[in-house]
């Protein structure tokens, strides 16, 4: 169900992005175009159940979020005041203790954080950490840098014709395989899931150029090499992209739709 959903909501705000103004019949008219193109029926009951059990869950999620992020915070307002007794008292055996459940909650976060803000398939961060964490308050860049938009090519025609698990393994092993190559550069960068069949790769500061050609030859590596699944499958993985600055403070909406589009 939550793939489903995901494809039908990545799909209409594709569609819509490019629109100032977004009313909720807008939205729905567009959701309900693409939900049928995968024959979805949105009035019928077990769509509905499906749907029921799905919001339930996801409420139980963020419940589950809320809880283990409070118990974290308690835990940091105790290990604080613990160790500010051990350093008054100079309990050295006291502080390597907290300094180990300090490292114990970090991991506890980490993993909190982690369900939140990545992508399930490719452990790219997700669109959720761009607003909430990437971008100000009003959703403009927090420092200047350099973006791409990378596109999975012919995505929709192998989602298609050999399906979901080929589709989930092509993403995995192109976000990896890009990563690993930005890294062998020692470039400092971020990438994370937009909608659909496209990426963004944030550089911090780095130079257009640069990046630019980084890009260019992973490509042509990419391009080189020719997937396959165990059911024998092959597949040619191809991506393009498209690169520009971007300043601190200027908006990110305006930058994906004047830049991009």
């Amino acid at each position: 169900m939550k793939k489903i959903l995901k494809r039908v909501t990545d799909d209409t705000i594709n569609e819509l992005l490019q629109n100032e103004i977004i009313l909720p019949s807008t939205y729905f008219q567009c959701f309900d175009k693409h939900a049928k193109t995968l024959d979805i029926d949105l009035e019928d009951k077990e769509f509905h159940d499906n749907l029921d059990s799905f919001i339930a869950k996801e409420y139980a999620d963020i419940n589950d979020y809320a809880k283990k992020t409070l118990e974290s915070l308690d835990k940091v307002t105790t290990a604080t005041k613990d160790a500010k007794n051990a350093i008054k008292n100079r309990d050295e055996s006291s502080l390597q203790k907290i300094y180990t459940q300090m490292e114990e909650l970090k991991k506890e976060l980490d993993s909190v954080t982690n369900k939140v803000f990545r992508d399930e398939i490719t452990k790219a961060f997700n669109k959720k950490w761009i607003y909430n964490s990437f971008l100000n308050n009003e959703y403009q860049f927090k420092k200047r840098g350099v973006l791409a938009l990378i596109n999975i090519e012919n995505a929709d025609y192998i989602f298609e014709n050999y399906g979901q698990l080929i589709f989930d393994n092509l993403q995995i092993f192109l976000v990896k395989y890009i990563t690993k190559k930005i890294k062998e550069e020692k470039l400092t960068y971020c990438i994370a899931r937009f909608i659909k069949n496209q990426f963004i790769i944030f550089f911090d500061e780095e130079d257009l150029k640069e990046c630019s050609n980084v890009l260019n030859n992973i490509k042509n590596l990419v391009e080189d090499t020719t997937l396959k699944s165990k059911s024998g499958i092959l597949i040619k993985p191809k991506f393009s992209y498209e690169i520009a600055t971007y300043q601190k403070n200027e908006s990110f909406s305006e930058l994906i739709e004047h830049s991009f589009r």
